[in-house]
């Protein structure tokens, strides 16, 4: 059959305008509202060029990453674990995301990235936000009576949280923040390791709560002299501050100037002493060395103290107080670098026998042969300026490896 001109172009118009439907009707198919394709993650890299080559299936709280996939233009929400991650519409694209891993802790830990779509759809990949195991470093004071606050010093320390006691006992934590616990001591707790845990790992204390090896006196059971520095009994509600660990002896005296030896500003231990003395028992266990031990102890100090510092020094069996040999001793500065020093209740304090390093005229000494003392002295002594009022309760005296 022969077309006319005008049925040549009746005919072209006709199938331009069904095609132009047709391709209209694709492309409203591709768009239609619930149609997101095929989402789908390859790999997850740094945004970090120096490390671009290295695929990530896990990273630490805040680090800026690059999800890498297909037909992820559509993505409205990502969240690691349980936290919702900050998406910036400008960094999100068909092949790509670019987002910072949320820098909050997660309460549930899945090690999943969900993705949620416009549509509401999701998508889970697997990926482990990197949060530290707890880290415990010390304890505000080794001694603290039951029911009374530990504090515990670290790093990582994120709800949910468990502090437990030697003895399984578990504490009630009072307060928590990233570097401190505030823990109520429990009933029954036992002298030993504290255990730290959290959804992220555990942290067991290198000290020993209540570390009671190698005291020498606790001011209870192992005591000193009884005319030297008083014992507040706290039975009797002795003492202008609270216990850490049942009795304690105190230096307490107005206007302390230089050089005044007093016995009650003086705790002095004696081993061949008939009354308190334990007789003929070295303090330190054998094999211990200078650069590895001190003198440990608890102090709190609730006035200001300054200027005239605590001297320790040791001496052997049958040498009495032994200042006068003259043995190396300490001076304890505490106030130092302050000027001032001043307690916040009780606190654990070492001085390493490093700092025993000269005699009582200020000449450079050594000390030596650890296994001959038997004694220990602590005393308010030297020199000042001014005259001090002074309040300084001390207990649970004791030699330990630091």
């Amino acid at each position: 059959m022969k077309l006319t001109n005008k049925k040549l172009l009746l005919f072209a118009f006709l199938s331009a305008a069904i095609g132009s439907l047709f391709i209209s009707c694709n492309k409203d198919e591709d768009n239609a509202p619930g149609d997101i394709g095929n989402p789908t993650v390859l790999y997850i890299r740094s945004t970090d060029p120096a490390a671009a080559d290295s695929l990530l299936v896990g990273a630490f709280m805040g680090s800026l990453v690059a999800i890498v996939g297909q037909d992820l233009g559509h993505t409205v929400e990502i969240w690691f674990n349980d936290q919702k991650a900050a998406l910036n519409p400008t960094y999100v694209t068909e092949k790509t995301i670019i987002v910072n891993v949320p820098s909050s802790v997660p309460s549930e830990v899945t090690d999943q990235i969900r993705f949620v779509f416009s549509n509401g759809e999701e998508m889970f990949y697997d990926f482990a936000v990197n949060v530290p195991a707890p880290v415990l470093y010390s304890i505000k004071s080794e001694y603290v009576e039951e029911g009374d606050i530990a504090v515990l010093k670290g790093d990582f320390f994120f709800e949910p949280t468990t502090v437990t006691f030697a003895g399984g006992k578990e504490a009630e934590i009072v307060s928590i923040d990233k570097t401190e616990i505030q823990a109520r001591v429990p009933a029954g707790a036992d002298m030993g390791e504290i255990t730290v845990s959290t959804n992220f790992g555990t942290a067991i204390s290198s000290f020993l709560f209540r570390d009671n090896r190698n005291v020498v006196v606790n001011f209870d059971d192992l005591r000193h002299r009884s005319w030297n520095s008083p014992i507040a009994h706290v039975d009797a509600g002795e003492g202008r501050v609270p216990p850490c660990s049942g009795n304690y002896t105190y230096f307490e005296m107005e206007g302390v100037g230089a050089w005044q030896w007093v016995n009650e500003l003086n705790m002095m231990y004696v081993a061949e002493d008939g009354e308190t003395g334990r007789g003929n028992i070295p303090i330190f266990p054998g094999g211990a060395s200078v650069n590895e031990w001190g003198v440990r102890f608890e102090i709190n100090v609730p006035v200001e103290w300054r200027e005239i510092p605590l001297e320790i020094f040791f001496a052997p069996f049958g040498g009495d107080h032994g200042r006068d040999i003259p043995v190396p001793l300490a001076r304890w500065r505490p106030w130092e670098d302050k000027g001032v020093f001043q307690t916040d209740g009780w606190v654990t304090v070492t001085v390493p026998l490093t700092e025993f390093n000269e005699d009582k005229d200020g000449n450079p000494a050594e000390l030596s042969d650890l296994s001959q003392f038997t004694n220990l002295t602590i005393m308010y002594f030297g020199a000042a300026d001014n005259a001090n009022d002074i309040y300084i309760a001390i207990d649970n005296v004791r030699v330990a490896r630091i």
